[in-house]
């Protein structure tokens, strides 16, 4: 019976105070001066990933060899073992290329000397001036009195429509035609 407003007690005794909880490494347990001293590094084994069998390559070249009952395709399947091809996906432990690198590429610095000097604004200034420019030239062009600016009217007066020859052949019925006189 536990006491009266006291937990039940563990029936377990606790070990004494030269226990070390855990596991004891041997070999690396020197403590702090041998955690600063060295680094602990792991040779990474080169892991050789096993790709899963490619059922399609292997059922259009059983086919180009003349299988057709789904026993020879077994037969197929059981002597060609044809494996899919790594995409490039790199793994842990392979060969990297010296000059690859990850990531996105960094955005170009920004011109700070361009931005101090105004720059920006001084191409942004030209870039209107000359559609000013542009914008009075074509205003000129249109703007010339005397001259009409065409539309479909002023088209069709100075290119007529072709005019229709008329047909005089008729039905041979209509050719005699009885007119009371």
């Amino acid at each position: 019976q536990p006491e009266l407003g006291k937990p039940m007690r563990n029936c377990y005794p606790l070990p004494g105070p030269d226990f070390t909880y855990g596991m004891y490494m041997h070999r690396r347990d020197g403590g702090v001066p041998e955690a600063i001293g060295h680094w602990d590094s792991v040779k990474a084994k080169p892991h050789k990933r096993v790709m899963p069998r490619d059922f399609v390559a292997m059922g259009r070249r059983a086919v180009e060899e003349g299988c057709t009952t789904a026993r020879e395709f077994a037969l197929y399947y059981k002597f060609k073992n044809i494996r899919c091809k790594d995409k490039g996906i790199l793994r842990y432990g392979c060969k990297v290329p010296p000059d690859m690198t990850f990531g996105r590429p960094p955005r170009p610095s920004t011109p700070l000397f361009d931005i101090m000097q105004h720059r920006y604004k001084e191409l942004w200034m030209e870039q209107q001036r000359a559609r000013t420019v542009v914008q009075h030239v074509v205003k000129k062009k249109v703007g010339i009195i005397g001259e009409v600016r065409e539309n479909r009217t002023t088209f069709l007066r100075t290119h007529p429509l072709p005019v229709k020859e008329e047909s005089f052949w008729h039905l041979q019925r209509f050719e005699k035609v009885w007119a009371p006189h």
